[in-house]
């Protein structure tokens, strides 16, 4: 218990500094706010100690310029390849990216699953989500079929949902 609490404590400082001062600029928050936003829908799963850390740190190699042998030093080789599966690396195609997410264990699509939530919830909230967000998640999602079966029902619901919908219930 003790070793799963430094673990995240570890995983969320490294987190925190690597974002710092990083925004989600549509969904007015910071970059750490959603990270750990996603490490909670995971935690609340009952996923693994090892697959809310990754959660945490799941935008590390996409957004700072953390390396991943960074990650395997600090976090263990388990934990960046659940990273590395739900990163969409730069230098790979689209196609490349989704393979390696579809082919992503159990954990890693459900960590992926928990970032849809998060970023349609939140864009939702702030009345910027688009017709073109829900059809790139809806896309995402219909390659997930490994994830946590709560998670990806939740994702499900609102990849379904119409816009207009959205609109009507985050009125402000």
């Amino acid at each position: 218990m003790a070793s799963d609490c430094s673990l995240l404590l570890r995983a969320a400082r490294f987190a925190c500094e690597r974002h710092a001062g990083q925004r989600k600029s549509r969904q007015k928050r910071s970059t750490i706010d959603h990270c750990l936003e996603v490490a909670q829908l995971v935690c609340e799963a009952g996923l693994p100690c090892e697959a809310v850390a990754a959660a945490i740190l799941h935008d590390t190699l996409e957004k700072t310029e953390t390396a991943h042998h960074e990650l395997d030093a600090q976090f263990g080789q388990r934990i960046r390849n659940l990273v590395e599966a739900v990163t969409d690396l730069p230098w790979d195609a689209n196609d490349a990216n989704k393979a390696r997410l579809k082919a992503a264990p159990h954990d890693a699509q459900s960590i992926k699953c928990a970032d849809i939530v998060s970023n349609l919830e939140r864009l939702a909230k702030v009345g910027e989500l688009t017709a073109r967000d829900m059809e790139e998640k809806a896309a995402t999602l219909a390659i997930l079929k490994n994830a946590d079966d709560e998670l990806a029902r939740r994702a499900a619901r609102l990849v379904a949902s119409p816009l207009d919908e959205w609109s009507r219930r985050n009125v402000k």
